[in-house]
């Protein structure tokens, strides 16, 4: 939906304005863009933007409307541990693979998912989130080193712990986004279910094996999509999806996963 409403918004001439309770959405745009209206003791709108650019100034301003959507009152009491994951790849599919992995949903286990959107909204957030005493994890990319959002100062400046409340997925296997920790052969079952290759061939691991190096997700996408006999995947979010509910046993999660989540599900216990 956010990536709808920035597609809009980049239009000439065309403004988009979204009424919202939810900090998924709120968190999804910068915070200078968020507008908090409310009422006042005489029963008259007051408009409320982010008028000091400061620490504190944001800090306030992410805390009336916190209070106002309920997440100091709720979310922010009852969840024992806040997961910020880049966008919508990982925002869709760690609740499955944690479910598999772990023998519960996140939500039972007290994690709220947000998707950062790689964005100053979200930093600002998670510091929020830690200088109320909220337990926060952030696991992006390897590659997200380069982003400047995700650099080691800034995510020191928001108070995280760069050694139990950043993981870096994939680093440690040598590979640079989510997609590379799944094995050649899982991907080609998920080919072979999903989109079933042009004239009666199977999907075969070396398929995949072939693009290990580059960047796997982009020219995965592309042969499937150019070597698929019907239908294909709408992109990077549906395909890596569609992989993950191929999945049934725990042992199908990566290791390297399977180690985070464990790591997460303990700072919320």
């Amino acid at each position: 939906m956010m990536d709808i409403i920035r597609k809009q918004c980049a239009l000439p001439h065309v403004s988009v304005v979204v009424a919202t309770h939810s900090m998924n959405l709120i968190d999804g745009v910068d915070i200078a863009d968020v507008v908090h209206l409310r009422l006042s003791d005489r029963g008259r709108t007051v408009v409320e933007r982010l008028a000091d650019e400061s620490h504190d100034g944001v800090d306030f301003h992410l805390g009336q409307i916190a209070a106002a959507v309920g997440l100091r009152n709720s979310v922010l009491l009852h969840e024992r541990c806040f997961l910020a994951v880049e966008g919508p790849t990982e925002q869709q599919c760690l609740p499955l693979l944690f479910r598999l992995s772990q023998g519960l949903s996140l939500q039972a286990a007290g994690i709220a998912l947000w998707a950062c959107g790689n964005n100053e909204g979200a930093l600002h957030l998670a510091g929020y989130l830690v200088k109320n005493r909220r337990t926060v994890m952030l696991m992006v990319d390897a590659d997200s080193r380069t982003n400047r959002h995700f650099k080691t100062e800034r995510l020191i400046r928001t108070g995280l712990d760069l050694a139990t409340q950043v993981t870096y997925v994939c680093e440690a296997e040598g590979f640079n986004e989510l997609e590379e920790l799944f094995t050649d052969p899982q991907w080609a079952e998920a080919a072979n279910t999903h989109w079933p290759r042009s004239g009666g061939r199977q999907w075969a691991a070396e398929d995949f094996t072939a693009h290990r190096g580059g960047k796997f997700s982009g020219h995965v996408l592309t042969m499937i999509k150019e070597g698929a006999e019907r239908t294909s995947p709408d992109g990077k979010d549906d395909m890596l999806y569609s992989l993950v509910t191929t999945l049934t046993k725990a042992e199908d999660v990566p290791s390297q996963l399977r180690d985070a989540f464990r790591d997460i599900q303990a700072l919320a216990s």
